[in-house]
């Protein structure tokens, strides 16, 4: 019995430290993802620098994304607040960090080595892009009361751009798991 003890203890303890390993990747990817954004942001889509951190924000803050677009659409694209954009950014992370502690449990159970782990974590970030759209976003919306801003983030932002950082995300992701396939193994 206290041999059955003793593995299902280190079980856990190596489902936990791999668990730790996604959420650190997750935080570097949403780094890559919130960095793709922005940039798309202050060029193509002349939204300001800073605005998808606003945007994030907006279930606590709905006047900065405002003040962001209108100052961007004047020629200022580098519009800064600072409480907002930490909001955002915190916020932001601490979902991807979420998301990539899943990944990493999701890589570990299907084997993903090699170019596999490329495509699984693309099919991956394409998956929390569903999962953010159809029931997280709404989800936070209705609890916050800020609505279409965030319930319908991607049409927001842009789906084209929606698609891309997410598609970016998983790609980091599964970049990781290819270039360290040890973070998953027992």
């Amino acid at each position: 019995m206290a041999e059955l003890s003793g593995l299902a203890g280190r079980r856990a303890e190596t489902l936990e430290r791999i668990a730790q390993r996604g959420i650190f990747a997750g935080f570097l990817a949403s780094t890559v993802m919130g960095v793709l954004a922005m940039a798309a942001s202050a060029t193509y889509q002349a939204r300001g620098f800073f605005t998808p951190a606003y945007h994030v924000a907006f279930i606590i803050d709905p006047n900065t994304m405002g003040v962001s677009l209108a100052r961007a659409s004047a020629g200022e694209r580098f519009y800064f607040s600072r409480e907002a954009f930490v909001f955002g950014l915190a916020a932001h992370v601490i979902v991807a960090g979420m998301f990539g502690a899943v990944f990493a449990l999701v890589a570990r159970r299907l084997h993903f080595h090699g170019t596999k782990a490329i495509v699984g974590g693309l099919v991956y970030g394409f998956t929390a892009m569903v999962v953010m759209s159809a029931l997280v976003l709404p989800l936070a919306a209705s609890l916050s009361g800020a609505g279409d801003p965030i319930s319908r983030m991607g049409s927001e932002m842009g789906w084209p751009t929606f698609v891309a950082v997410h598609a970016v995300f998983g790609l980091a992701l599964g970049t990781w798991i290819y270039v360290r396939p040890q973070d998953i193994e027992g």
